[in-house]
């Protein structure tokens, strides 16, 4: 993992990694996946119930439960790029309380904004002159279309500013806004080719969805494993051009 950064050397990185140790990537996120789900199902019935406590409870377990099978996976594929397969165990790949607590933080901070701008947006509504606005841009479908591209590419450059955060928690044992912030450095000058590799998983996340979805249990790993592979590799090279620097940021 020493050779500098190629986007045709991560995709074959990336498959070789992924074809020599398929059954244990493919077996752990059927494990997660289920467990996920049987979780998520539990936390809806504790909704239902329509009890503050229980539903309270159920939302911090599925986050709780939800970040430990993300981490893991990213614990597990960090292995099995160091060689240390034959090392397996459950035990290897179950993240710290301080990687679970950063990951859910970071989660917590996402659902914060986006039910600020829901709710910002919702009040706004009921200003007269702002729902003439809005009327106005939905009776005019290239100024929608306009505003729809440009916060696409908002969320596409956060995306790719910030995309490496879980990986700083696993591999560096970052704190959470210290993660994001070591993303951003990371991908600061080379945000060209974290835009193809992020449209390159794009591609096949979709391309699992077409083969009438059954193709994402195996997409959807492999684009994890990708998503590891570049991460690592851009380390390299940014350690590389500041040897003065012990980590990233």
């Amino acid at each position: 993992m020493e050779q500098s950064f190629s986007v045709l050397d991560i995709l074959e990185t990336s498959w070789d990694l992924t074809k020599k140790n398929f059954l244990i990537i493919i077996g752990y996120s059927l494990v997660a996946f289920i467990t996920i789900a049987l979780v998520q199902l539990i936390y809806m019935g504790m909704v239902a119930s329509e009890n503050v406590i229980l539903s309270t409870i159920g939302f911090f377990s599925f986050l709780i439960v939800n970040s430990m099978a993300n981490l893991g996976f990213y614990k597990l594929i960090f292995r099995l790029i160091d060689e240390e397969e034959e090392d397996f165990s459950v035990k290897a790949v179950i993240p710290s309380w301080k990687n679970i607590f950063s990951f859910v933080s970071i989660t917590l901070l996402i659902g914060v904004i986006v039910a600020t701008f829901t709710l910002v947006y919702t009040q706004l509504l009921k200003v007269g002159s702002f729902a003439d606005f809005v009327e106005t841009l939905k009776g005019k479908p290239i100024y929608l279309e306009s505003l729809a591209v440009f916060a696409f590419i908002l969320l596409l450059l956060a995306a790719m500013r910030f995309m490496f955060f879980p990986c700083f928690i696993v591999d560096d044992d970052s704190t959470g806004f210290e993660s994001l912030r070591q993303s951003r450095a990371l991908s600061q000058d080379n945000l060209i080719k974290i835009m193809v590799v992020l449209a390159l998983v794009v591609a096949f996340i979709a391309l699992g969805f077409l083969a009438l979805g059954i193709g994402i249990i195996v997409t959807y790993p492999f684009t994890n494993v990708i998503l590891v592979v570049t991460y690592r590799r851009l380390v390299n090279d940014y350690i590389n051009e500041h040897p003065e620097e012990q980590k990233v940021g």
